[in-house]
This record gives C-alpha cells, sequence and structure tokens, in this order.
C-alpha cells in the first residue's frame, strides 16, 4: 500500500483552509538545488534526471495528470518541465513531490537529505519540518519547543513505535485545529509509553499506579513518590473529562489552550519516563542512539 502524501493526509484541512502553506521564491530555487545535488543523473551527456523523472510520473500517477501542472490564479497550467514545476506549483504539491523524492534516494541518503532539508526550512524562516518521512507545520512557538521535539526523537530513538504514532498525530490533530482529538491522542501516546516501558496493558490508574512503585521514580526526591502520581493523573483526568466521555446533550469542545498544556503535560511527562527507563536499560541504548 503506498503511503499517503502531504496533499493526502491533509486534503480535508487544505480544502478548508484550516492549513496554510507557502514557500518563498528563495526557498523553492534552494530546492530545486538540493534536488539537483541528491539525484542520480545519467543518459547522454549525463544530463538526464533520472531521480526527478521518477518523482513527476509519480506525481502523474497520483494526481491523474497528464503533465505537470501549475496553478496561476484562474486556471491550471502546464510546466514546462520539474524545475518549472518547483519554482511555480503550489505549496502542497511541491511537499508532495519532496515526500516522493525522498522515496527515491538510497536510504545512505536520507539522513543527510533530510537535515539539508530542514536546514533549508529554517534559513528561509519557514514553519516547515520534515521527520520520520511526512512534513509537520511549526505554527505556533510551543510546538517548536524544546520538550516536544525531545519527546518526540526519544520516542524514536528508543523505538516506542505505537507512542510515537500517537503523539505525532496528536501533533497534527493540533495543526487541524482538531483539539478534541488532539487531548485524546496525547494521552494515548503517554498510556502506550507506560505500558512499553512496564510491559504491560492494564489500565490507566493502575498503570500509573505501577510506574510509581517499579522504581521509575527517583527515591532521592523527598515525598515525591506522592506528590508524583497526583501530578500524572492530571492528563488522564483532563482526557476523561473533556473529551473521553460522552458528550450529553451538548457537543463538549475543547479550547486551543487545553490542548497545548496537554500536549505539553504529555510530552514533558513522556521525556521523563523514557530517560528513567533509558537509564535502568544501559543495555538498550547507546551514546550513539542518544540524539544530545
Amino acid at each position: 500500500m503506498k503511503e499517503r502524501l502531504f496533499s493526502e493526509r491533509h486534503e480535508k484541512a487544505l480544502r478548508s483552509k484550516r492549513i496554510k502553506v507557502s514557500l518563498r521564491q528563495e526557498l523553492r530555487r534552494s530546492l530545486q538545488r538540493l534536488f539537483n545535488r541528491y539525484s542520480v543523473w545519467g543518459g547522454w551527456d549525463n544530463e538526464e534526471n533520472f531521480t526527478c523523472q521518477a518523482v513527476a510520473s509519480a506525481l502523474l500517477d497520483r494526481r491523474g495528470w497528464q503533465t505537470l501542472l501549475w496553478w496561476d490564479g484562474k486556471e491550471m497550467q502546464p510546466a514546462s518541465n520539474f524545475d518549472d514545476f518547483i519554482e511555480k506549483a503550489t505549496p502542497h504539491h511541491i511537499l508532495d513531490a519532496i515526500e516522493l523524492f525522498r522515496q527515491e534516494l538510497d536510504y545512505k541518503k536520507v539522513p543527510s537529505f533530510v537535515s539539508e532539508l530542514n536546514t533549508l526550512f529554517e534559513i528561509h524562516h519557514s514553519n516547515l519540518r520534515y521527520f520520520r518521512g511526512e512534513f509537520y507545520l511549526i505554527d505556533s512557538a510551543f510546538l517548536e519547543s524544546e520538550v516536544l521535539s525531545q519527546a518526540q526523537k526519544l520516542l524514536a530513538t528508543s523505538n516506542f513505535e505505537g507512542a510515537l504514532e500517537e503523539f505525532l498525530d496528536a501533533r497534527s490533530a493540533f495543526l487541524e485545529k482538531d483539539f478534541k482529538r488532539s487531548v485524546l491522542l496525547a494521552n494515548h501516546a503517554f498510556e502506550s509509553t507506560m505500558k512499553a516501558i512496564l510491559g504491560t496493558q492494564k489500565k490507566t490508574g493502575e498503570l500509573i499506579k505501577k510506574v510509581c512503585r517499579d522504581g521509575h521514580v527517583p527515591p532521592y526526591y523527598e515525598g515525591f513518590l506522592e506528590h508524583f502520581q497526583e501530578f500524572l493523573n492530571i492528563v488522564p483526568t483532563t482526557r476523561s473529562n473533556e473529551a473521553g466521555h460522552g458528550q450529553g446533550k451538548d457537543i463538549t469542545t475543547v479550547p486551543a489552550p487545553l490542548a497545548e498544556l496537554v500536549l505539553h503535560l504529555s510530552g514533558s511527562l513522556i521525556v521523563f519516563l523514557i530517560k528513567r527507563y533509558m537509564e535502568r536499560n544501559p543495555e538498550e541504548s547507546s551514546d550513539e542512539d542518544v540524539p544530545f
């Protein structure tokens, strides 16, 4: 089954303009140069870009186009070549092209390509970031905060795949302003992290008690054990009260600040628990695995 591209994952949000993406011309030109550096070239006089040809073909298959197209404000126009497409195309179509380009790369080139790509976004003050094969929009300062980035990296390097997927989905839901779903997914990620650490499928309350009593709480903090359990209960309680139960006659809404708080709490707790887990299981991780 083919991986869904950016425009396919966020089709509803793009159509309703809940997600707005823009790419400066300077960034587009930098992307063209990046593509050329990482492409496989061949043909007569080594002037055929095989990688970009494969990307263009994949785009035509996915979009149902006869040729690459760009929007001039009134109607779709044909692009003269791949570079022309990158220069003029709708931003979300370019993001699709980047994701397809990454799929065409030799796996050894992917890490450096992604690193250079994200560096370009930073240099050109773009709110886009690329992580684990998908784009994410950093549309507010908190989404770029160290806590959330650290939680995401730790989940990836510690191989907590289920929790990582839920955490990424929670961030995407917040981006699409689906705050109720963001709260639910953030809590699922927190619960999945505890389940992975403890190796059990118990309910949230039992997980919290077990994580407090299995040595994951530093014993040298006076009174920390009792307060930690109360603190851990904040996140599941928020989910239960605001998003996890029946709505009754009125539709329950989750405000953006509350969803932001839950993401922060979940991210902070995930970072803490995984670091404690890694401290207690050093044979399962190495210095090269830790992203610091």
